[in-house]
């Protein structure tokens, strides 16, 4: 073992932790103070950036890491899609969740059959849906996706970036950890909302802003969307013909057209990409 990992006491670490999902600063504090008798907080905070330096350990959020070589963490990054449908307590409650459920089931086949996620969509308090899957290029269309088949329910969402800390389960209800806070505290920030809107959050504030400055201009175009634009918008997006939706829907194809132009389907997934771009520059950053 080197110098450096002698001083760092990574086997020792390593054996203390390994059953860990989260590591905090304050473990950190507490594992060096009993391995030195005492150890300033500065000093602590150096030998967490040398951990990070070494890939000894890896950030998940904010002031929380997980060890690199932990079998119980995936290394991709994931985004979780938490929405709440706006006024659902105002529908007939059995017909709203039939509805809903319906919605689901049909967003859910799209999802596997012409995008190739092995994710899904899970309903939780009966108007709340959630989904976590890998954090790609992809996340435009599967957002957009969503809204045309939940059209014309109106959502509320909270969207989060990172590690998801724990072994990946079919229902992301039933998971936990830093990344699905986030993106529930994000939604709950908007719970007096009465129309459509959302917001973005990673590990890093600054990129957040910036993104979430973005985020209201992707969310006007989106409001403008008229119902007869979903009806194209979710045709496109789930890769069916044109030849059969327009036979279906009953317009031309230069109909089909003007809609899908219209709805600036193709300026809202480029501006949901940058959003993308931004958030992974900030590994780099960090």
């Amino acid at each position: 073992m080197s110098d450096m990992s002698t001083r760092l006491h990574v086997k020792e670490l390593k054996r203390r932790f390994s059953k860990r999902k989260i590591i905090t600063v304050s473990d950190f504090n507490e594992f060096y103070g009993e391995v030195f008798g005492s150890i300033k907080k500065g000093t602590v905070s150096w030998y967490i950036y040398e951990l990070k330096n070494k890939n000894v350990i890896r950030n998940i959020s904010r002031g929380q890491y997980v060890l690199v070589d932990s079998k119980d963490v995936d290394d991709r990054e994931f985004i979780v899609i938490t929405m709440d449908i706006i006024k659902s307590s105002d529908m007939d409650y059995i017909e709203f969740n039939n509805s809903l459920t319906k919605k689901v089931d049909e967003l859910n086949l799209i999802i596997s059959n012409e995008y190739g996620y092995n994710r899904s969509y899970y309903i939780s308090q009966g108007d709340e849906i959630q989904i976590v899957c890998d954090f790609d290029e992809n996340i435009g269309n599967l957002f957009m996706l969503t809204l045309s088949c939940l059209h014309p329910f109106k959502v509320r969402y909270g969207m989060g970036i990172g590690d998801v800390g724990e072994e990946l389960k079919k229902n992301s209800w039933e998971m936990n950890g830093p990344i699905f806070w986030n993106a529930r505290d994000q939604l709950m920030k908007l719970k007096n909302v009465k129309d459509y809107d959302g917001l973005i959050i990673s590990d890093s504030s600054e990129i957040d802003q910036v993104c979430n400055n973005i985020l209201p201009i992707i969310n006007e175009m989106i409001k403008k969307v008229t119902d007869k634009q979903w009806d194209v918008v979710k045709a496109e997006l789930s890769k069916i013909s044109i030849r059969e939706t327009i036979s279906k829907i009953g317009i031309s194809k230069t109909s089909y057209y003007d809609r899908l132009s219209g709805s600036n389907l193709e300026e809202i997934i480029k501006a949901f990409k940058a959003i993308i771009r931004l958030l992974r520059i900030r590994r780099s950053v960090n």
